[in-house]
């Protein structure tokens, strides 16, 4: 964030490798990557990675956006990207979608684009076992580059989708953005051109204006494509030289790089909105953009801001420990434009509190400006940094294609050289060390000046009254500028050890194998159960998951409000001798993390760490299990925020809509968790939160644990009986005090009138206590999940254009008793709310009448599961996932382990239909429709 502000001394850069030839030089280049350019000036960047065999991700990119577009042409150049799935040279309508889904990519997941200012991106993730389908996401991207057929008819279809996107996202947010751009891009280009673009033009536009855009931008020289893959780069390469170099300019038109203007004065946007929940001062002093990481030099620089940025991050996290004069700060530098970067920060401040929450922030942000950081505080960064380092050196490379692929984004968009990981690794192991105080204040200085600044205030209408004006702004820099400050000082006292006395050891009395699933399982002596399941994703790495039935509801309702409390206020006060401060300390570089769960329905923990750290992991958790601590201040913080949330939602439009939705789905079973100022006030007590803890951890008997990782039984044995073993047993308040949402016997109906935003929210909610949880009946309702979102987005957006998205969700549980629940969601232009309901029945009841209709469809569908599967299945989360709900559940078998693909691929369209008969069609819905203010009167 930048404040104006003047450093205490001018600093001297200094390092003795400045003036070295070699800092100045070129990163060598990524052996795996290939690079090439067409005589079209087409560029292709081919990576070879064998970490996801058989599977492909692609991206076409292009060097222009929004800022490209004329007047006339606001909003085409994202409309573009929607008319790239309406039909190209070689694909109708839909035939792109139709064919990627039945090949397992799944629609916005796997296959999606994306339009910016400065950028346009379409991305391809894809099963590629079979080397056809690389060569024909080739060819489908050689078409969305040059062959998008612009048919009219679609054109006029797509033109209600693009508008129901920029209706989704009206509200608070969008109106105070629309307010404070135009300042905060002041008199530039950005300011005029949001992607989204003008909603007179998107309905109005003739044809000739958007293929006018396209043939003039969507041009080789801007073009690159770039491939991720385990197939041949050369043979990949062909692919792309046979499809992109038959392509020609059709326009020669200058590509400008725009920037944000310079202006002297700092511009002040002091904004209120009657929907806004959030009181947040913003600050933003606009600079260059940083260069592309082309040389040491440069990486060394980048190396530096990340310092800055995580240093500062961590000096508010504490500050915000450590008093409840605002709720938390910020201060960073980073790019926010192609060409500009902005030294930026805020703070979200406290309705009752806000000049004083603002002057605490800017004393703090002038601290960080003149004096920098401690050396403790950037020693325990770079020992954190430096650790993880080397473990990520030391492990087995699973860089995921998403990270490849951005940094070929990089390459192309801002030059950067991508260099290998062993590289990277060497240039940070090089230069973490050099970084000190000295350094960072120089870097702080170099982006810091009094020009160029934006001060921003947006707040609920509520408070305007007690917000300052532009002139008590400025006099409140004005005074901070002034002070006397005094550096940072933050003396805090660390144990020398996790635990002062270990725990007596448990013992395995007995032992299992199950090897269905390749599990050993441990019965310990104080009745806990450790399941072992050994992995290969990640050398020398162990996590552990605990969990137990019982939670906030085995409680008596009297305390159900604190134990709301109980996992924030314990999991942020450290434990035992340890200060929250204290504990993190400690544990710098080090890997190991615990965190204690609690609940609706269980009582839970996490934990993880690399193997070297595997008793300290195992100590940590025991300490949090054995000795919670209860902060006063994180507590009165948590109360304090958490209150001021609940009042500030009551502001949302949205606020009576969700709160009737709920009263009818949940009953009773709201009490629990239906919190309110009033309640907390009266109900919530920091004396309860350590009782409430024990009640629910004083014993672990009954807890199940399962343990993933790469790891022997053998060496792991004794740690298990010491700190699981040792942990406390003895009797505990099993039963539930719980009354559970029930299914209604008749159809209801909300209709709510509230908020300024031309929309209406649309939710179809359907719930039964008549439910096996069981296999293979959890894959049908998947099935049908996935079958009704293609359907209802072949209708409600494709077919009427009346809808951006359509969210479906079937889900449902045993504990703490059965129920499934259906929910069909969307939002819309409020007059077409009721014809889209109807279609959205519709469909649904040609679901459950007609298992022929979704045919194709669901054999797409299951192709699509069995991908994803196969994808995740092996993973270290995926076993602790599915083997903690496979114990939590009490599942018959192991059959979704060792039988899935039979279990999709045996569920038949007519059990899909009987599904969706049973519980969408006979199952008595609600509909509930939330419709802007005004319509109550129009109506």
């Amino acid at each position: 964030m930048k404040i104006t502000i003047n450093l205490m001394f001018l600093l001297a850069w200094c390092s003795g490798i400045l003036g070295s030839q070699a800092f100045a030089q070129q990163l060598p280049q990524d052996p795996n990557l290939l690079k090439g350019k067409l005589k079209n000036g087409f560029t292709y960047y081919i990576y070879k990675s064998n970490k996801t065999p058989g599977t492909s991700a692609l991206r076409l990119f292009l060097d222009a956006g929004s800022l490209q577009e004329e007047p006339d042409q606001l909003g085409l150049a994202h409309f573009i990207e929607h008319m790239a799935f309406n039909g190209t040279k070689h694909y109708s309508k839909n035939d792109v979608i139709e064919f990627l889904e039945s090949k397992g990519v799944k629609f916005g997941a796997d296959l999606n684009a994306h339009t910016s200012f400065d950028e346009t991106v379409y991305k391809i993730s894809i099963n590629t076992e079979d080397e056809k389908n690389l060569e024909k996401s080739i060819d489908i991207m050689a078409d969305w580059a040059f062959g998008v057929s612009f048919d009219q008819q679609e054109i006029d279809k797509e033109r209600g989708v693009v508008i129901e996107e920029w209706r989704s996202k009206q509200g608070a947010d969008n109106r105070l953005r629309d307010q404070y751009l135009p300042v905060l891009f002041n008199k530039s280009r950005y300011a005029e051109r949001l992607p989204i673009g003008k909603v007179e033009i998107l309905k109005n536009f003739k044809r000739q204006r958007i293929v006018d855009f396209y043939e003039k931008w969507y041009r080789p020289d801007l073009m690159s494509i770039a491939i991720v893959t385990d197939i041949d780069p050369k043979k990949v390469e062909s692919y792309i030289q046979k499809e992109f170099n038959q392509y020609r300019a059709k326009s020669k038109e200058k590509r400008i790089y725009y920037e944000l203007p310079q202006h002297k004065d700092t511009l002040f946007s002091i904004l209120t909105d009657k929907e806004a929940r959030s009181i947040e001062l913003s600050v933003f002093h606009k600079i260059k953009a940083s260069a592309g990481v082309k040389t040491e030099q440069d990486y060394q620089q980048q190396l530096i801001k990340t310092f800055f940025n995580a240093l500062a991050k961590n000096r508010f996290s504490r500050i915000s420990q450590l008093q409840n004069d605002f709720k938390d700060g910020s201060f960073s530098v980073s790019n926010v434009v192609l060409k500009n970067g902005i030294v930026a920060g805020g703070v979200a401040l406290y309705h009752d509190q806000i000049q004083e929450g603002i002057r605490q922030y800017l004393i703090e942000s002038q601290r960080i400006a003149r004096f920098g950081f401690t050396k403790a505080e950037i020693q325990k960064f770079r020992d954190e940094y430096i650790a993880a380092i080397k473990r990520s050196a030391a492990a087995e490379d699973k860089t995921q294609a998403e990270t490849y692929l951005n940094e070929i984004h990089d390459t192309f968009y801002e030059g950067s050289t991508m260099i290998a990981k062993t590289t990277r690794n060497q240039l940070a192991l090089k230069y973490a060390p050099q970084i000190d105080s000295l350094t960072l204040l120089t870097f702080l200085q170099s982006k810091n000046n009094p020009d160029n600044t934006v001060v921003l205030l947006t707040a609920p209408e509520k408070d305007a009254a007690s917000l300052p004006g532009q002139q008590a702004l400025k006099t409140l820099f004005a005074e901070v500028k002034a002070m006397k400050l005094k550096p940072w000082t933050d003396q805090v006292s660390i144990p020398d050890r996790l635990l002062v006395q270990e725990p007596t050891a448990g013992k395995v009395i007995g032992e299992e194998r199950i090897d269905a699933v390749g599990l050993l399982k441990w019965t310990l002596s104080n009745g806990t159960t450790v399941y072992l399941k050994p992995t290969t994703e990640k050398k020398d790495y162990i996590s552990i998951s605990g969990f137990r039935k019982g939670g906030i509801y085995a409680l008596d309702s009297t305390q159900f409000a604190t134990a709301q409390f109980v996992k924030p206020v314990t999991g942020l006060s450290g434990a035992g001798a340890f200060s929250r401060r204290a504990l993190t300390e400690f544990l710098t570089g080090n890997s190991a993390s615990a965190t204690l769960v609690l609940s609706g329905t269980r009582e839970g923990v996490v934990t993880s760490a690399d193997w070297k750290d595997a008793k300290t992991m195992f100590q940590l958790m025991y300490l949090k299990w054995v000795y919670p601590n209860a902060d006063q201040v994180t507590f009165e913080q948590t109360k304090r925020s958490t209150i001021e949330s609940l009042e500030n939602n009551k502001l949302s439009p949205s606020y009576a809509y969700n709160k009737a939705i709920a009263e009818l789905l949940k009953g009773d079973d709201d009490y629990a968790s239906d919190m309110t100022a009033e309640r907390i006030n009266k109900e919530v007590r920091f004396e309860n939160i350590i009782p409430i803890f024990k009640s629910r951890f004083g014993s672990a008997k009954d807890f199940q644990f399962v343990v993933v990782g790469g790891f022997h039984p053998d060496s792991i044995r004794p740690m298990i009986e010491q700190y699981i073993g040792g942990l406390p047993s003895g009797d505990y308040k099993k039963g539930f005090e719980y009354k559970g949402p029930v299914g209604g016997t008749e159809g209801k109906d909300i209709l709510v009138y509230a908020g300024a935003a031309p929309k209406s929210t649309v939710n179809l909610f359907y719930q039964s206590n008549k439910v096996n949880y069981e296999y293979p009946e959890i894959l049908v309702q998947t099935l049908l999940q996935e079958v009704l979102k293609v359907k209802l987005r072949l209708n409600l957006r494709e077919e009427n254009s009346g809808v951006y998205g359509v969210g479906v969700a079937i889900s449902a549980t045993s504990i703490p008793s059965p129920l499934i629940r259906s929910r069909i969601s969307f939002s819309c232009a409020p007059e077409s709310a009721e014809f889209l309901i109807k279609q959205a029945k519709l469909e649904v009841a040609k679901v459950a009448n007609e298992p022929n209709y979704f045919l194709s469809d669901l054999a797409n569908i299951k192709v699509q599961q069995i991908d994803a599967y196969k994808k995740q299945a092996g993973k270290n989360l995926f076993w602790s996932s599915a083997l903690r709900n496979q114990f939590y559940y009490g599942f018959k078998g192991y059959s979704y382990f060792n039988e899935y693909e039979n279990m999709i691929n045996n569920i038949t369209p007519a059990s899909i239909a009987a599904y969706a008969k049973k519980y969408l069609i006979d199952t008595p819905g609600i509909k509930a429709v939330l419709m802007p203010e005004n319509f109550k009167t129009l109506n």
